[in-house]
């Protein structure tokens, strides 16, 4: 169960509980007034019905009855004097009688006075005949009825105290136990992390009772964990294909170096030339490692705060212009097709966005011969999810294999078409990069000896 949901049940108990009480007592009191109790000898009222009274003297008798409270012993008489017909009765004593002398009740009364009280009525009537109403009570049930109130209220306000504290008792040690349960959890899931085991699954206890919000925090941890040996997996392939790429240059200056201190080239020229090849792999070397300075930068979030709304279409326009002039140098066929409005606005960096369309026309370029045809094109589509730009690369050149397309986007991946070229294979990584940190989107169709087709969405109401 959820932290929140059991302390609002926490805090609807505190709430109902003594509002249950408050209404309890005066319920209980209603309950158990006199008017809504059935007096032992009530029924016999009816036998008045049997004697000469109008229905407004048994009424004045059911009356009486009603103002009665609990435990009221009663005798209704009719008087004639020296002897007097008992006409209701529930004293025990005079059970069975159907007449009594008028001074042995008397005396009867004067010998028990000792344990009862006694009232004695005799009510207004319509009918000639006198009747008398005598009520009587114990001595100790009258002084526990002084008390009584305050023991049942005071028995109620127990019963409700205690309800409410077994039930703050348990519902506390209920969320002790499922916080401390649920910290337990996330410490050692925290604890793994720590140690670096990132290729063991955190625990989870997820669509279980012990589920609540600190435990669903075992989800993002395992987010992060993943995250964390990709980022490993990453650094690991990063600094190997650093080392093996710049192990080539740094491996041919210092053979070239070697061989010229040791004293292998003997003339001018063969010095000179041996000069050259070791300032061509030190430019190569520069631009290397300046590849991965601007790759790393890339991967900061700064410049991405410093996107500004600009008009695109001159970015493609100037960016094709310039394939179409390539192309002819290196003998492509190279068309360009721009099919938008003059103004389109977008947040965008331009230098970024200028070299994502030269690494992708480099690649087409790369692995396309010449007489082939590179086909540039820019159009806007409509959407359900609003308008967006276009952007494709099309070639006619030897494609790429299905189980590489998923990985071309890889930092340091080369397919085995690429092996023969130079590059660290850190292009198309920052193609990749630049696209995802402008919030568009690229995909890729290719199929082998058949060329390939890069296409980058561009949202044009989307925000970075």
């Amino acid at each position: 169960m959820k932290i929140k949901t059991q302390l609002r049940i926490f805090l609807i108990g505190v709430i109902l509980v003594p509002i249950l009480a408050a209404l309890a007592l005066p319920t209980y009191h209603y309950l158990t007034r006199p008017e809504r109790i059935l007096f032992g000898g009530y029924k016999q009222v009816r036998q008045l019905g049997d004697y000469p009274l109008s229905k407004r003297d048994i009424n004045v008798f059911k009356q009486l009855l009603h103002t009665l409270p609990p435990n009221v012993e009663f005798i209704i008489l009719a008087d004639f004097g020296e002897v007097n017909e008992i006409l209701a009765n529930t004293i025990p004593e005079f059970e069975g009688l159907a007449f009594i002398a008028e001074t042995d009740l008397f005396q009867y009364m004067n010998e028990t006075s000792d344990g009862y009280f006694y009232q004695l009525v005799s009510p207004q009537l319509e009918s000639e005949v006198d009747i008398i109403f005598i009520s009587r009570i114990s001595r100790d049930t009258q002084h526990a009825r002084k008390n009584g109130f305050f023991e049942k209220s005071l028995r109620v306000a127990l019963f409700f105290i205690s309800l409410f504290e077994v039930f703050s008792i348990i519902l506390i040690v209920s969320l002790s136990n499922t916080i401390s349960k649920s910290i337990t959890i996330l410490n050692k899931n925290t604890q793994k992390i720590a140690n670096g085991e990132l290729d063991v699954k955190l625990e989870s206890v997820k669509n279980t009772k012990s589920d609540n919000e600190i435990t669903s925090l075992t989800e993002n941890l395992d987010k992060m964990r993943l995250a964390l040996k990709d980022n490993a997996e990453r650094r690991t392939k990063f600094i190997m294909g650093i080392s093996h790429d710049l192990r080539t240059p740094v491996a041919v200056i210092k053979g070239y170096t070697e061989a010229m201190t040791e004293g292998f080239y003997d003339t001018p020229k063969e010095t000179k030339k041996s000069l050259e090849i070791i300032s061509t792999k030190t430019e190569q070397l520069e631009t290397m490692i300046n590849t991965l300075i601007n790759f790393v930068k890339l991967n900061q979030t700064d410049w991405m705060q410093q996107l500004k709304k600009q008009n695109i279409v001159p970015v493609f326009k100037e960016f094709a212009e310039g394939a179409v002039t390539t192309g002819g140098i290196f003998k492509r066929n190279v068309t360009a097709h721009i099919d938008v409005g003059e103004t389109i606005e977008i947040p965008f960096d331009k230098e970024l966005v200028q070299r994502t369309l030269e690494n992708l026309f480099s690649n087409a370029l790369r692995y396309t011969a010449e007489n082939d045809s590179i086909e540039i094109s820019v159009s806007k589509i409509g959407s359900d999810e609003g308008e967006a730009i276009l952007f494709k690369i099309k070639d006619s050149g030897i494609g790429i294999k299905k189980d590489d397309i998923e990985k071309i986007f890889d930092m340091f991946y080369r397919t085995s078409s690429s092996r023969r070229e130079e590059g660290m294979g850190i292009g198309l990584a920052t193609v990749m990069t630049i696209v995802k940190a402008h919030g568009w989107r690229i995909s890729v169709d290719s199929e082998l000896g058949s060329g390939s087709c890069f296409t980058i969405e561009i949202p044009v109401h989307a925000e970075p």
